[in-house]
């Protein structure tokens, strides 16, 4: 059976198996997801099978302050605080590892939020990481700590679409 594109988290998903192995990203799925989406503090988006869910991302608008920002954010004059988009949560069940899952719904985020940003503004997107391991993953796709906490990563909304622009140009251009 084949697994779904992106879409939005209903109460007809079956959360209930989901496993990504690290606890806090599990019980907010199962606890708070659905309820956060309702009250629209977070868009979440799942991909699943057979409306089992197999990954998930959370988004949300947010702002930094303006001492908390790397420099590759603090560059212009932007307004205090600095409207910013919150990648709180990306997580794929441990049991469907290999599939592209993870990688498919960070490329889904990222294009989001690039589109969010050329329609409403925004100056960069933060990444939440549960672990020193999940922040060396974004840090490995250009993340840069923020000043008052490791966890707590950013990259310029700019660069994201640099680097989507980047890949799309590459990847149409086919063999040479």
């Amino acid at each position: 059976m084949a697994i779904s594109e992106p879409e939005p988290l209903t109460a007809a998903h079956d959360v209930s198996g989901f496993s990504c192995g690290k606890p806090s990203l599990d019980r907010w799925l199962k606890t708070r997801a659905l309820s956060n989406q309702e009250k629209g503090f977070t868009a979440v988006m799942v991909v699943h099978q057979a409306n089992r869910v197999l990954g998930y991302y959370g988004l949300a608008p947010t702002v930094v302050l303006p001492g908390t920002r790397p420099r590759s954010i603090r560059t212009g004059q932007p307004p205090n605080p600095v409207p910013c988009l919150l990648l709180g949560q990306l997580a794929a069940d441990q049991n469907y590892g290999g599939k592209g899952i993870g990688t498919g719904l960070l490329k889904h985020a990222l294009q989001r939020c690039v589109t969010a940003a050329s329609l409403i503004g925004g100056r960069a997107l933060i990444a939440n990481a549960v672990d020193v391991k999940a922040a060396n993953f974004w840090t490995r796709r250009g993340f840069i700590p923020s000043k008052d906490d490791p966890l707590i990563l950013l990259r310029s909304l700019a660069d994201i679409a640099a680097s989507i622009t980047s890949a799309s140009g590459s990847s149409s251009r086919g063999p040479s």
